[in-house]
């Protein structure tokens, strides 16, 4: 009898639990769908104009010379004025949010993100949006094999490591003079190119481009290596070298620092769900032993009485 019911005990314990792992996974995935919802809403339902005047204020719109265009981006283009192309905004708006989606959900799944930009509109906003989002990026110089040759890379980030430990170890002073300024004008350059990626721990598995058409580089290697590339394109821009793409003007600084707004919104919503997520777990797991100690204690007593 003892064995029967220890028997249907685990048998309703172990449906118990499944359920409750269904119910968990259930509400983790509506509350990411309503989160990703409410947050990502950039555009007011009542006014949907005012986000057009937005992109048109900043210039979205404006491509390059009609003899610049790519084949590639004739579908993106709405007219022409003055021997230039305008990119049509209502497809800007589209690829947007395809793009916010996306990032948010792969923020969620705590991919390792890399931002991309290394024109003058862009570097500045390229930097705050990386530190922003708790990634990483690059923004002066993309350095040839920058993913490709990522061992090499590495080891230049050790290196500056090294540098840096031994000017604050104050070893430099030691050192005679035309070996320490040797030293500090090699820890100058690599930390001027790999600053931004100094942390880095894990290999990049998202880029976020905003300048293809300088970085083609590094638009060939995500190409080559099957790593998910974000990239703002323009007229003149190729766009089968990105996975994801957002039809817009890359060398006005307002347009860029718009898109990177929302680029960063997006991530940091799906860090707010992964943190959300884990504190379920925990709770989810106290709860779990507490039914568990209920569990042993009824069965105790169950057979005190028995005896």
């Amino acid at each position: 009898m003892n064995t029967i019911n220890k028997k249907l005990n685990n048998s309703t314990f172990l449906k118990s639990s499944k359920i409750i792992t269904r119910l968990r996974k259930k509400m983790i995935n509506d509350l990411s769908n309503i989160i990703i919802e409410k947050i990502l809403k950039f555009d007011n339902n009542a006014n949907k104009i005012e986000l057009y005047k937005k992109m048109l204020k900043r210039g979205m719109h404006y491509g390059h010379n009609i003899v610049k265009c790519h084949p590639e981006m004739k579908r993106f283009i709405k007219t022409e004025s003055n021997n230039k192309n305008l990119i049509n905004l209502i497809q800007t708006k589209y690829y947007l949010k395809k793009c916010l989606w996306t990032l948010a959900q792969l923020s969620y799944k705590q991919k390792n993100i890399l931002f991309v930009g290394t024109t003058i509109p862009s570097s500045r906003f390229i930097g705050t949006a990386a530190i922003k989002t708790r990634s990483f990026f690059v923004n002066i110089r993309w350095l040839g094999g920058m993913l490709t040759n990522w061992k090499t890379i590495k080891k230049l980030i050790i290196k500056l490591h090294t540098l840096e430990k031994e000017q604050k170890s104050k070893i430099f002073k030691n050192l005679p003079k035309k070996q320490s300024a040797a030293r500090q004008k090699e820890r100058l350059r690599l930390e001027k190119y790999l600053k931004g990626i100094a942390l880095i721990q894990k290999f990049p598995e998202i880029i976020i481009m905003t300048s293809q058409k300088r970085d083609i580089s590094a638009a060939l290697e995500c190409q080559k290596l099957g790593i998910t590339n974000f990239s703002i394109i323009d007229t003149d821009c190729d766009p089968r070298l990105a996975d994801y793409i957002i039809p817009a003007n890359d060398d006005s600084a307002s347009s860029i620092k718009f898109i990177l707004y929302y680029y960063s919104k997006a991530i940091r919503t799906g860090l707010i769900l992964y943190n959300m997520r884990e504190r379920l777990k925990k709770h989810f797991k106290i709860s779990k032993l507490f039914t568990e100690q209920s569990n042993v204690k009824t069965s105790i007593k169950k057979k005190s009485r028995m005896n």
